[in-house]
């Protein structure tokens, strides 16, 4: 299946246009946290960010601030 990372910067979003085809849901998750924490690396910049995973059939699957 097909997972897509789309980072929220307050009213701005980032969307993954391309997705990232993985074998189960628990793997997006893992890459949305290291996701997460790359963002968090910027310092104060990244940090309202948010990471929303959501499926191909459009399911959110999981959600991660950067911190």
């Amino acid at each position: 299946m097909r997972y897509f990372f789309h980072i929220l910067d307050g009213p701005k979003v980032f969307p993954d246009e391309v997705g990232s085809r993985l074998s189960n849901p628990k793997l997006a998750i893992t890459q949305a946290q290291a996701l997460a924490t790359e963002l968090s690396k910027a310092g104060a910049l990244c940090r309202s960010h948010l990471v929303f995973v959501l499926d191909e059939n459009g399911n959110r699957i999981f959600r991660c601030r950067a911190h």
